[in-house]
């Protein structure tokens, strides 16, 4: 790694380490990306992390992950809950069963095809994402408010896109999880 590098207190400098709060400098070659995306993975998890600990949800990640998708969908078997999120088909079942325990959720037989189940929010389910999402956001918005200058602010929302498209990029395929 060359210039990918973190600086220390006391002006030294070293390779990043994932976990460790640092900023980088300009990327000299594209020996600095395997770097960068290993950073990038980091913090991002970082973040989630923090996000969902801060909230004290009840709900793990992938329980949120599904509710958010089923928000988003309507109803979803759990092959497609799956798909979207690169889970496992048996890890869905699984977090459904629990959410449907909890009345988050149900679980319905197709009309067409008995053997199709679809999910599908419940009005509890519902409100549960709602305040879900409100706790965590409020959590952002009062670090952001207290612990970051408007040009910080600037450069994040300068950021977004570009974890948008990384994101959303179709470059690489991510190799499916066994059904």
């Amino acid at each position: 790694m060359t210039a990918a590098r973190r600086a220390r207190p006391g002006g030294t400098s070293s390779p990043f380490l994932p976990g460790e709060p640092g900023s980088w400098g300009p990327l000299s070659d594209s020996d600095d990306l395997p770097a960068l995306a290993a950073a990038v993975r980091e913090a991002a998890g970082m973040v989630i992390r923090r996000v969902r600990y801060e909230s004290g949800s009840p709900l793990t990640w992938s329980q949120s992950a599904l509710l958010s998708e089923l928000y988003r969908r309507g109803k979803a078997t759990a092959s497609e809950l799956a798909d979207d999120q690169g889970l496992r088909v048996q890890t869905v079942w699984a977090s459904l069963e629990t959410m449907e325990e909890r009345g988050l959720v149900v679980r319905e037989r197709a009309a067409d095809d008995r053997r199709r189940v679809r999910a599908r929010l419940t009005e509890l389910g519902h409100q549960e994402l709602v305040e879900d999402r409100r706790t965590r956001d409020q959590w952002l918005v009062t670090v952001l408010a207290e612990d970051f200058t408007v040009e910080e602010l600037e450069i994040l929302t300068d950021a977004l896109g570009l974890l948008v498209r990384l994101a959303d990029s179709s470059l690489a395929s991510r190799p499916r999880p066994a059904s």
